[in-house]
């Protein structure tokens, strides 16, 4: 299966070294996802991790970056994908996967899934369970559901599971029928409870 860490929403201290570690890992994808910042803060956190590390990451927001450096893809939220004109938004998907860079979508229904428009490399699905970094966010589907979704789907674009993952449900994702998932909570929540321990 394949894992994708989403970083931290805000910055905290030691950051960039624990992105360059988890980044060895071979087949990682890594995505930022920096809501708060501005295009210029944005740009100098992305050339403050070594460009050998590029190639495996993906862009949440302020999308034009992927003209200047070697990256992946582009992300599209769900806020992002409202927004923007079908048409345009079509042209822009063909154009990057015509450079070979992956496109990706934050979805939150089966039915969104279904009825995508455009070719995506992958999709995220949440919340999936209990989240771990956000208390009232729980579930939006069943097992049973999900089992039953990806038996019968049209879609042949890979979903990964996103909200309240841990490494060690890979398995249970495996055999509901996700191709992928995506570690937030879990990740951060070690580091945080690390650095707790040593003030």
């Amino acid at each position: 299966m394949q894992k994708v860490i989403l970083s931290n929403p805000t910055d905290f201290e030691g950051e960039i070294a624990i992105i360059e570690q988890l980044l060895m890992e071979d087949s990682l994808i890594f995505h930022l996802r920096k809501p708060d910042k501005s295009l210029k803060e944005y740009e100098s956190f992305l050339k403050s991790i070594s460009p050998k590390f590029y190639k495996k990451i993906v862009l949440h927001s302020h999308h034009e970056l992927i003209k200047k450096y070697n990256l992946r893809g582009i992300h599209i939220t769900e806020k992002i994908r409202q927004n923007m004109d079908e048409f345009v938004m079509e042209n822009m998907v063909k154009l990057l996967r015509n450079r070979g860079l992956s496109v990706s979508f934050s979805l939150h229904t089966l039915n969104a899934i279904e009825n995508l428009a455009f070719k995506a490399d992958y999709v995220f699905l949440s919340p999936i369970l209990k989240s771990i970094s956000k208390t009232d966010y729980i579930g939006a589907f069943t097992m049973d559901e999900l089992r039953f979704f990806f038996q019968v789907r049209k879609s042949e674009i890979p979903v990964f599971a996103l909200g309240g993952i841990r490494e060690e449900n890979e398995d249970l994702l495996q055999s509901i029928g996700f191709q992928g998932y995506v570690l937030m909570g879990s990740v951060w929540e070690k580091y945080f409870q690390e650095e707790k321990q040593h003030e």
